[in-house]
């Protein structure tokens, strides 16, 4: 049997005797390649300077992450504020009969998914800083119009475009993000980006319960349209900063190391040319439909946390201004949960592991809600946190986890695309179980909600299983005992097909 050895050592005899390129750490050093091309022997050999890499991920941490950070909250808020319009008079005012009020989250969700993959390909081919910016005012445009809505009619042909511009944004800050950082930084930056629906619900929460209590002319629902869609019109003119190798705020060694990161732990190439090959190349692997079935599982409890909390809080028999106010600790709690989820899965580079727990919190939390009666408030409300607390992990963890096995930027685009649409199907399911006639308990879409999440969690265990047993059997052949940051580079680059390649667990 062949004696295992560790990657680094592997690598190390790898190249013992061939050249090292090392960043200098001036910045008027010499570069490797001026034009950002480079081989794969050189890429593998280049040595990146740590305190470099800590000044480029900390600007990209202060330039990158709070513009997509409030893109994201406006967003949800934009999305998410019908819910918190429903406990005013909206139904009144609408003359909404019925399960009306459903077909208005179905027709928005039904956008918001289908276009995910349209949107994906839009901005890989047009480029994340043109595209996202024309998202955000066409959904800002669609927020503020909301509050002509005089019926039915009205408020389904705006929710429509709404969630067409939405589903186009949605997986685009996925795509934009990996462009910048390494599979082993993505997982807090996603979870730095998607806290911002959590965050939404919190602040939602808190201006319905102001909105509630102001004396207008105006319905709270309405002055809560109008309130939420500003921000985001504002926020449409912002400049974001481009690809690495084009960013303005790094300098020209920080722009060369950059792009080798990227080269090194997450991408074969770094804002390379649209194919169309590489970007549907995704649909002849039998993985992808697996994560598209698991994605939808999720997506119906984040849809249940995000949509559906002050509804499940109705419940209590609080009152509208109450039940507002009472949304905010749970989403308070998940964007904790959230934080402290991305570090420890980046710090231990390991993404199913986290996603099974979160979403077993969530299937607790629909089953307590389940079995207690709507009187029980302490119990049924610790239960919310459960359920919000788990809701908001996956979708951060889940984009980190099928992107950090994917090197090419085209089929990511491709793959976030399908993905978050198979995750905003989800929104679907919810949109149509929480009806009006199971309120308040709302017991068969609590119970729906958990068998999905059991399902979700089976298969995340199925796939870790794999991955494991997949790695292994490549260390075994190889008489090695490497771990994905181990893999060389030229070997991560021709992605799973490659019997070096590992898959990131």
């Amino acid at each position: 049997m062949a004696s295992v050895q560790s990657g680094e050592k592997c690598a190390q005899e790898k190249f013992a005797n061939e050249k090292v390129f090392v960043s200098p750490v001036a910045s008027t050093g010499p570069l490797l390649s001026e034009t950002f091309e480079y081989t794969e022997e050189e890429i593998a050999n280049y040595v990146i300077d740590p305190e470099i890499s800590r000044n480029i991920t900390r600007k990209y941490d202060q330039r990158v992450i709070p513009m997509v950070f409030f893109m994201y909250l406006f967003s949800a808020l934009d999305r998410g504020n019908l819910s918190n319009a429903k406990t005013d008079t909206l139904e009144k005012d609408l003359a909404l009969t019925g399960n009306q009020y459903n077909s208005v989250l179905t027709t928005m969700t039904v956008m918001f998914a289908s276009c995910a993959v349209l949107g994906g390909f839009l901005t890989r081919r047009f480029g994340p800083t043109r595209m996202l910016p024309i998202y955000m005012l066409g959904w800002g445009s669609m927020a503020l119009i909301n509050v002509a809505a005089r019926n039915f009619g009205g408020i389904i042909a705006i929710r429509f475009f709404l969630g067409m511009f939405e589903g186009f944004f949605g997986p685009s800050v996925t795509i934009y993000l990996t462009s910048f950082y390494t599979r082993g930084e993505l997982g807090k930056r996603m979870a730095a980006w998607y806290s911002s629906a959590a965050i939404s619900g919190a602040f939602a929460g808190l201006l319905a319960y102001g909105v509630f209590h102001a004396d207008s002319v105006l319905s709270g629902w309405k002055i809560l349209f109008i309130s939420k869609s500003h921000p985001t019109l504002s926020d449409a003119a912002v400049v974001l900063p481009n690809y690495p190798q084009d960013a303005a705020f790094l300098t020209p060694l920080e722009k060369e190391v950059a792009v080798i990161r990227l080269l090194k732990d997450a991408s074969k190439k770094v804002n390379g040319a649209f194919s169309y090959a590489e970007f549907f190349a995704p649909l002849r692997e039998w993985k992808f439909y697996v994560f598209a079935v698991f994605a939808v599982c999720y997506g119906t409890a984040s849809s249940t946390a995000t949509t559906f909390m002050p509804q499940i809080i109705g419940r209590f028999a609080l009152g509208k201004v109450k039940t507002n106010i009472y949304t905010v600790a749970p989403y308070c709690a998940a964007t904790l949960y959230l934080w402290a989820n991305a570090w420890a899965s980046d710090r231990l580079r390991q993404r199913s592991v986290f996603l099974i727990g979160a979403m077993t919190l969530t299937t607790i939390g629909c089953i307590i809600l389940v079995a207690l009666p709507v009187t029980a408030i302490g119990p049924g409300y610790f239960a919310c946190f459960l359920i919000t607390m788990g809701a908001f992990v996956p979708t951060a963890l889940f984009h980190s986890w099928h992107n950090n096995n994917d090197p090419s930027e085209n089929g990511r685009a491709f793959r976030t695309g399908f993905l978050t649409f198979a995750a905003n199907a989800g929104g679907l399911i919810s949109a149509n179980i929480f009806l009006n006639s199971d309120a308040p308990k709302y017991t068969h879409a609590l119970i729906i909600s958990a068998c999905l999440q059991v399902a979700g969690i089976s298969i995340a265990l199925g796939m870790r299983t794999h991955m494991v047993l997949d790695n292994r059997r490549r260390n075994r052949e190889q008489g090695v005992n490497w771990r994905t940051k181990d893999v060389p580079t030229a070997d991560l680059m021709d992605g799973p097909k490659n019997p070096a390649f590992r898959h990131f667990l």
